[in-house]
């Protein structure tokens, strides 16, 4: 229990209440949760909407992905913030905070197609995590990663966070027309990030 309370959780009485069925209380009937009132770490996804997205079929596929991530952040009440790119501009979509119930009038019609501003997506979102301060955010991005942007990017050094990189290249590993780039950017960063086939 000392424990629990160090790490920030709090008694969650109507869990007791149910595994004490009427019973005197002892403590094998205490139950924990984390506290809302201590601050969760912001989970940021980057939707890459360029035209080689649309063309292979990844972008729909990706978006339905996203659709069940922004539900079960709004379940975990878990803060977020979204930002599509594509046709060489970023939009952000979400800014930080709760995830709303209701997701699908807002990423169904998003459009597709034209270049992929890879590095200023990234560049835009460890600008608005470096603002944030939640302990360790976490950076999903969904992309193909077929961007020349790739050969700028793994000359960077990604920041403290948590990168998780959906490579949605439809030949990702395989074949000679496969591009690579998560693989690159996994290489180049290490432990910053974490390879997520898609």
């Amino acid at each position: 229990p000392v424990a629990q309370r160090e790490l920030g959780a709090v008694l969650d009485w109507p869990a007791i209440l149910r595994a004490r069925q009427g019973q005197p209380l002892t403590s094998e009937h205490l139950r924990w949760r984390r506290s809302l009132g201590q601050p969760q770490a912001l989970h940021v996804f980057a939707l890459d909407c360029s035209a080689s997205m649309l063309e292979s079929g990844a972008f729909a596929k990706a978006k339905g992905v996203l659709l069940q991530w922004l539900r079960w952040a709004y379940l975990q009440r878990v803060p977020v913030a979204l930002l599509c790119f594509g046709a060489g501009q970023l939009q952000w979509k979400l800014l930080p905070g709760r995830a709303p119930q209701w997701n699908a009038g807002l990423i169904e019609p998003l459009p597709g197609g034209g270049g992929t501003p890879l590095a200023l997506a990234f560049h835009a979102a460890w600008a608005l995590v470096a603002k944030r301060p939640e302990a360790r955010p976490h950076f999903w991005v969904l992309s193909d990663f077929r961007s020349a942007d790739v050969l700028s990017l793994v000359q960077d050094s990604a920041p403290a966070l948590s990168h998780i990189l959906v490579d949605c290249e439809p030949a990702a590993r395989s074949g000679p027309r496969s591009f690579g780039g998560a693989e690159r950017l996994a290489q180049a960063w290490h432990s910053a990030v974490r390879l997520q086939p898609f």
